[in-house]
């Protein structure tokens, strides 16, 4: 598929920011950092106090600030640069171009979103990027995947990388493009084609609306990562319901649901829900599919059709009845949640797959609140984009 004219997004190098020691400096992205995990962060030196640091109300913007500055005489100043970032396991791998796009672009929609902005956390990034006047976390886009891209990227890969260590399970690698004609190369084929939002949706809402008051030609830009579409990986987000307060919960399940006993867990399929409750996993299977984009994802039959008309959880986010649970764990840490820690089912969900994505941005909708879990996680850290 070719796009042209309007349709092009608009993309170029930058003058990259990097830490000379990204092993220890680099941290998980802001919104997946625990508590547990935050407060021994802030033990030693690392990219934590910058995205996440200490204080209340504006003293937070502040330390955030003072944090990123007091690390800028140490970073590393790449003259106008893409990069290529690779995340890879013996069970997968994952790489990506790091390079700078016209938020001009996002504004219009070439730069396609599935899900909506909320006012409290998108107020949290645009003071923080107006404290540090920089990108210091990755938006992650996904491009359609084609050959001429993932040459490049095969290219890129033979020569010495910036960086090559082992964090959180994956070993991470960092090359810096900086040649005219690679990064040429590279524009015109990623500007022959939309980008989708994957992750981070507030971030580069927060670019966009620094861009809107700064003059600055950086602050038009927002630095991504830009992966091929079939290089990437969604694993199930799943919801754990801490109290039901329905003795017909069995039975109302029954107007929505086939129910069947699970003689043994497996993965659900699409369209199925697996739940656990009462020590026992259940195979639910809705009567019927809608055929609308958004309302056949299986983050959408399970809301719409058990969460919502049967426990009442309407407002998922705030709803203190229930939380989430990303990632690809084993079904015993299910088990325990409730078998253990007192909660009252768990509700295990077939992964949304890139496709159905694509196809809610394409149509201009909006997916239900923690609808993807993209994993593994971007590290931030590895190169900044300063604004200036």
């Amino acid at each position: 598929m070719s796009f042209t004219g309007e349709n092009m997004v608009k993309v170029r190098a930058f003058p990259g920011l990097r830490a000379p020691d990204p092993e220890s400096f680099c941290v998980k992205p802001y919104d997946v950092i625990s508590d547990r995990e935050l407060a021994e962060l802030r033990k030693s030196d690392n990219a934590v106090h910058i995205i996440l640091p200490e204080g209340e109300g504006e003293e937070v913007y502040a330390n955030a600030r003072r944090a990123f500055h007091q690390v800028l005489p140490s970073l590393v100043r790449d003259p106008p640069s893409m990069y290529l970032y690779q995340e890879s396991s013996p069970a997968f791998s994952q790489r990506g171009f790091i390079v700078a796009v016209s938020l001009e672009d996002y504004a219009s929609g070439r730069i396609k979103k599935h899900e909506e902005t909320r006012e409290k956390p998108l107020k949290d990034r645009i003071k923080h990027i107006e404290a540090t006047r920089a990108n210091t976390g990755l938006v992650w886009t996904m491009f359609r995947s084609q050959t001429e891209l993932k040459q490049v990227m095969d290219q890129a890969m033979q020569q010495q990388p910036l960086c090559d260590f082992r964090k959180f399970g994956y070993r991470h690698r960092l090359w810096r493009i900086g040649d005219s004609p690679t990064i040429q190369r590279i524009q015109s084929l990623l500007e022959g084609q939309p980008l989708y939002i994957a992750d981070g949706h507030h971030r580069i809402a927060a670019a966009y609306e620094y861009s809107r008051h700064h003059t600055e030609e950086e602050a038009q830009y927002a630095m991504v990562f830009a992966a091929s579409d079939d290089e990437v990986r969604i694993l199930p987000y799943n919801r754990v319901v801490t109290t039901i307060e329905r003795p017909d919960f069995e039975e109302a399940l029954g107007q929505y649901f086939r129910v069947e006993r699970l003689p043994q867990f497996r993965k659900p399929r699409k369209h199925e829900i697996h739940m656990y409750w009462r020590q026992q996993w259940w195979r639910l299977l809705p009567w019927d599919i809608p055929e609308d984009p958004v309302a056949s994802l299986d983050v959408s039959l399970l809301q719409n059709k058990l969460l919502a008309p049967i426990l009442g959880i309407t407002d998922i986010r705030n709803d203190p009845r229930i939380f989430f649970v990303g990632g690809d764990l084993p079904r015993e840490e299910y088990e325990r949640l409730v078998d253990e820690e007192g909660n009252e089912a768990a509700f295990y969900l077939h992964p949304t797959s890139v496709q159905e994505l694509e196809q809610v941005a394409d149509e201009q909708l909006s997916m239900p609140p923690k609808s993807t879990w993209f994993d593994p996680k971007l590290l931030t850290g590895l190169v900044f984009h300063s604004l200036r």
